[in-house]
């Protein structure tokens, strides 16, 4: 369970629209495409022809009763990418009229839980995407009054080059915004981009991994602590089975405030 796992910023996952297509130097060796996918197959439970570079819509999970369970931070659409040119404005937009009719039955039940004095549940929704470019324009045209509260935004990135061609359009998000640096392959400055609400950081994994160089990591960190943004850390080393987050002797477990997995 991600709740379970200190690499992992979620506290559980959302995946009603799976699939997608490798897309820029990170997705090399994609943990869906190589690992979760084949493996879910061989279970049952995503569809025998579904392969790279198709998605599909798995209806039983479509539904606000699927959702509903899920508390904390809620990854939406884990297992592709929501905003991938393939996945129509219809569909992203079926996925989060869910999210929202689902946080607004919370802000309900809140009412109910202040009035007695119980803790509220303020789980949130967060979505990453490598197409910052059409999250941001649908994003704009769905909530022209600004992302709803129980959202979060965020813009993967590797290098410095990927960073300046997408991390403008993640500032065009009014709303909670955040950078996943994962897998970072580079240097990567974000002096540019200090309007973010989160910065969080991970190393490639894997048999293949490209090693990160640590100096990248400090930048990076040194950046956030002075610009007073949370930071958060997944992995610094190359092992998925035994990760290493250690960077200058400690952890960095940063979460915004409201955020709690």
């Amino acid at each position: 369970m991600a709740k379970d796992n200190p690499c992992d910023i979620l506290t559980t996952d959302w995946n009603p629209v799976v699939g997608c297509q490798r897309y820029s130097p990170g997705c090399r060796d994609c943990w869906w495409f190589d690992g979760i996918m084949p493996w879910q197959k061989r279970l049952g439970n995503l569809p025998a022809d579904l392969v790279e570079g198709t998605h599909k819509v798995l209806a039983p999970r479509l539904v606000a009763d699927n959702l509903r369970p899920k508390k904390g931070i809620v990854g939406v659409i884990q297992h592709g990418d929501l905003f991938w040119d393939k996945i129509s404005d219809t569909e992203i937009s079926q996925v989060l009229e869910i999210v929202d009719a689902v946080a607004a039955e919370r802000v309900t039940l809140n009412a109910a839980r202040s009035a007695k004095n119980k803790p509220l549940d303020e789980t949130k929704y967060v979505l990453w995407s490598k197409r910052a470019a059409r999250m941001a324009e649908f994003m704009g045209r769905r909530y022209p009054k600004g992302v709803p509260n129980h959202i979060a935004c965020g813009v993967s990135v590797e290098n410095q080059a990927l960073a300046d061609a997408r991390l403008p359009h993640l500032l065009k998000i009014q709303g909670h915004r955040f950078v996943m640096i994962e897998p970072m392959l580079g240097a990567i400055d974000l002096s540019s981009y200090a309007a973010v609400s989160w910065v969080v950081l991970g190393s490639e994994t894997g048999h293949r991994a490209r090693p990160m160089d640590l100096n990248w990591a400090r930048a990076v960190r040194d950046f956030a602590v002075a610009n007073r943004i949370p930071f958060f850390i997944k992995q610094v080393g190359t092992s998925h089975k035994s990760p290493d987050r250690i960077l200058d002797g400690r952890t960095w477990d940063e979460f915004p405030i409201g955020f709690q997995k």
